[in-house]
């Protein structure tokens, strides 16, 4: 069952959900989580605290605005907001294939005037 999420980035305020798939679910779970994120292009990516481990389920590169998505491997937990370095047009997309964990909405041009490094914290809405 997905559960409805906020995403707090300075004054910035993202509202959406966790999916129902595995990952979704234990992150779900895990609220509240912290992130530190770095950004490649229109997405920020980065570690969490707590830390999360790997889940069966798809994976895909390919993104869409607002998408929240999670890559095991490295532990990272992302937030695509538009085109990424990996893109072929105006489509997010991931550099390697991740999980698809969620999504918000938002705004998407206060977003795009943070920088290259932030703090977010998940909590349920």
């Amino acid at each position: 069952m997905p559960r409805a999420i906020t995403i707090t980035i300075g004054k910035i305020e993202l509202k959406g959900e966790f999916n129902d798939s595995p990952a979704g679910r234990a992150m779900a779970a895990a609220l509240p989580i912290d992130c530190r994120w770095s950004r490649w292009g229109d997405e920020y990516y980065g570690t969490t605290t707590p830390l999360f481990g790997t889940y069966p389920g798809p994976e895909t590169d390919l993104m869409e605005v607002g998408d929240l998505a999670y890559h095991g491997a490295n532990g990272w937990f992302c937030l695509f907001f538009g085109p990424t370095p990996a893109s072929r047009g105006t489509e997010p997309r991931a550099a390697v294939p991740v999980q698809k964990v969620g999504r918000v909405a938002g705004d998407w041009g206060a977003l795009k005037s943070l920088g290259d490094s932030i703090v977010a914290r998940i909590e349920p809405a």
